[in-house]
């Protein structure tokens, strides 16, 4: 009984040492992982904060490779004032290759590059670089100061960096743009994301990307304004909106099974984006009205004797037989869209990215892509 006990005892003293053990291991293991992402010298403190990939303006990427912005923290921890340039900073692959940082402008002016900084004793400073890797490779990071002086030279600092650890929305923000078309223009039910894959993302601390538009709203806005437009276009014959809705239902119909949307981004950065849209789509120009009108004629020989008579109840006709040309119409890309589509304009908000759709003269390329998907009706 007694050995029993001690036994017990010793296995209790044995499970709270690996216990204790255990624990002191995964401090050493963050710790560690702390270390490799922040370092010093005897005058500077280097860490990098975070990072993310990013589209340059009229860089193409691929899915092996892009474009890593490190959000970049230096801290002086001299007496006198620091001076860094990115010049100071470069990556080595794994044989020993340099790269350099890129020079990127964003065109709406909120993402901006270290430039030439003077940091004052015990400040700080945090700013993003970008270099051009391999996303599945590791690297290290390189300061090492340009000073004019022997005096003043600092020993250089290095962190080792891993590429695949970091994120890029950039797929998940263009499946955005698809789910608001289909919502919005071809009248889909909005998708709603599965269960499981949100639990998998919350263990994985991953960050969930959303859009922030009402796109019940937006769709229900688009349909209205739709049949408001079509309406305007029967000059004779005053139809109801049942009757208009019927084309305009075809339209998003045909285009949900037929059109042919590519989308490319022309740049992309942490808060915001601008991507081509290039739909192939249902136009009403294109569908075959005269086909309608001659057989109406054929059909109407000898039955009228005004012409009045005869405007209306051809656009009536017209009206009727549309849904069944617009089933039958090839698609096409609208002539006065430039080569490489629409620019539709993100811009991140409280964490969701909101498609830029406001009927504004200044938002014109989403304005003229909104009038292609609804059979070319304009405003």
């Amino acid at each position: 009984m007694k050995k029993w006990k001690v036994f017990v005892r010793f296995a209790v003293l044995s499970s709270a040492l690996l216990m204790v053990s255990g624990c002191s291991g995964g401090n050493t293991k963050k710790a560690a992982e702390k270390k490799s992402t922040a370092a010093e010298s005897s005058k500077v403190e280097l860490s990098v904060e975070g990072g993310t990939y990013i589209i340059p303006d009229g860089e193409k990427v691929e899915d092996s490779s892009g474009f890593l912005a490190l959000d970049i923290k230096v801290k002086n921890k001299s007496d006198d004032k620091l001076d860094i340039s990115p010049e100071d900073f470069a990556l080595y692959d794994e044989e020993g290759n340099k790269v350099s940082s890129e020079r990127v402008y964003d065109s709406n002016d909120k993402f901006k590059v270290m430039s030439y900084e003077s940091v004052s004793q015990d400040k700080s400073f945090t700013a993003p670089l970008v270099f051009e890797v391999d996303k599945e490779a590791e690297y290290e990071l390189h300061y090492k100061p340009t000073y004019y002086s022997e005096d003043e030279k600092d020993e250089g600092i290095e962190l080792k960096l891993n590429a695949k650890k970091y994120s890029d929305e950039t797929k998940e923000v263009e499946a955005l743009v698809e789910q608001y078309i289909s919502t919005v223009f071809y009248g889909d039910e909005e998708k709603k994301e599965d269960t499981e894959k949100d639990e998998e993302k919350k263990d994985e601390k991953e960050p969930k990307v959303e859009l922030a538009n009402d796109l019940e709203k937006e769709k229900q806005e688009f349909k209205e304004g739709s049949i408001e437009l079509l309406k305007e276009d029967f000059s004779r014959y005053e139809p109801s909106s049942a009757e208009v809705e019927k084309v305009i239902t075809e339209i998003q119909t045909t285009n949900r099974e037929k059109a042919k949307v590519t989308y490319a981004f022309k740049e992309f950065f942490p808060e915001t984006a601008t991507i081509y849209v290039r739909p192939e789509v249902i136009l009403l120009e294109k569908v075959d009205t005269e086909a309608i009108m001659e057989t109406f004629v054929e059909e109407n020989k000898g039955k009228y004797s005004d012409y009045s008579s005869v405007y209306r109840d051809a656009e009536k006709y017209l009206l009727q037989e549309l849904p069944t040309k617009i089933k039958e119409a090839a698609i096409a890309t609208e002539s006065n869209m430039d080569g490489e589509g629409y620019q539709v304009k993100l811009e991140k908000k409280d964490g969701k990215w909101e498609v830029h759709s406001e009927n504004e003269s200044r938002n014109y390329d989403f304005n003229s892509m909104r009038s292609t998907f609804r059979g070319g009706l304009d405003d």
